[in-house]
């Protein structure tokens, strides 16, 4: 697994508790180019002095400790530390959810700047439906662990399927003339993650839920292009879940 570890790298939630105290940010920055063997050591420092200045953070910083940095420059430090291996892959586990929302845009905005300039590749991992719409190009929403809908963004917001999806997007605050809609609530609470319902899991919230969807557990299938969608109770012929008869 190592030489392909090489090509998918991590970025934390936790930009705290992602960065070890004792170690100086080249340090950090340097560990995986010397555990892939990926130059020697007077090299590495070159490069770790690149990624500094690659996510927006002064070269001289290489000599100091995370403490003395704010939570957005430590997340930065852990993008330079992901972006070190030379990957092609990165997940980005709720990268923004433990910062500052006035930080959020930035870091979002060198994440979009860096998936362009280097041609990578993210699973950007999110309860926030706002930066998902932003820096995603493909959805999957998931329920209880399962993917419930998968389409394009710009789609998904669009046209969402699912009574789930719908839920959530309507959830997502607005203003002005956007904020006019009815929110779709879904009823009760979540049942437990341990000991999940038969069937559908969303079936016990579902306001369209039928005997059947106790019974049966949906798969994915493919209702229109490219966007795919786990429910019996809707098909290509008739994909708008308010049109099946009762």
């Amino acid at each position: 697994m190592r030489p392909f570890r090489r090509h998918m790298q991590m970025i934390f939630q936790d930009p705290y508790a992602s960065l070890d105290p004792r170690m100086t940010v080249g340090s950090i920055i340097a560990e995986p180019i010397h555990a892939m063997h990926i130059s020697g050591n007077g090299a590495g420092n070159t490069r770790v002095r690149e990624l500094l200045g690659l996510v927006g953070l002064s070269p001289d910083s290489i000599s100091r400790y995370p403490h003395e940095f704010s939570g957005g420059q430590r997340q930065r430090i852990g993008i330079a530390r992901a972006l070190a291996a030379d990957p092609d892959f990165i997940v980005a586990d709720e990268p923004i959810s433990a910062l500052d929302v006035s930080i959020q845009a930035q870091i979002l905005n060198l994440l979009e700047q860096l998936r362009d300039q280097l041609n990578l590749a993210y699973l950007f991992i999110s309860h926030d439906l706002r930066a998902v719409q932003h820096i995603s190009h493909r959805i999957a929403v998931m329920y209880l662990g399962e993917i419930v809908e998968v389409a394009p963004a710009a789609e998904l917001y669009a046209q969402p399927l699912m009574p789930y999806t719908k839920s959530l997007i309507s959830a997502v605050p607005a203003i002005g003339r956007a904020a006019v809609h009815t929110k779709a609530i879904p009823k009760g609470e979540p049942p437990s993650q341990i000991n999940p319902p038969p069937g559908c899991r969303f079936q016990s919230r579902c306001p369209y839920a039928i005997p059947e969807c106790s019974q049966i557990k949906p798969v994915l299938r493919e209702i229109r292009p490219s966007h795919w969608a786990a429910c019996i109770r809707i098909s290509a012929e008739v994909p708008e879940i308010e049109a099946v008869s009762p």
